[in-house]
């Protein structure tokens, strides 16, 4: 069967799996081609469901179907650094309010 895996870049490339193919092996053939390492490729399919494990006739995949490739990337500050920032914006806040009295 064939499927279409849609990139955060706006492109679609197609696939041609079995109905048995596992995500796993999905996700590896998508790192052949785009040099995406697999553990950061997060696969959702139409209906906003996450394809976790097991195969893709399992998971509700048909023919002719787009699967979204998202990256699955961490973000955001480390505690310690927030903690700091936090503490220097409400001294700036007060400073500002004392200066408007």
């Amino acid at each position: 069967m064939q499927i279409f895996v849609s990139y955060p870049q706006g492109s679609t490339r197609a696939y041609e799996v079995d109905s048995d193919t596992s995500v796993e092996s999905l996700k590896l053939m998508v790192e052949n081609q785009t040099f995406i390492p697999s553990g950061l490729c997060r696969l959702v399919d139409a209906n906003s469901t996450t394809l976790t494990g097991g195969s893709l006739a399992a998971m509700g995949i048909e023919e002719d179907d787009t699967v979204t490739l998202m990256l699955d990337v961490e973000g955001g500050m480390r505690r310690k650094w927030r903690k700091k920032r936090m503490r220097r914006l409400r001294r700036k806040r007060r400073k500002m309010r004392q200066r408007a009295r």
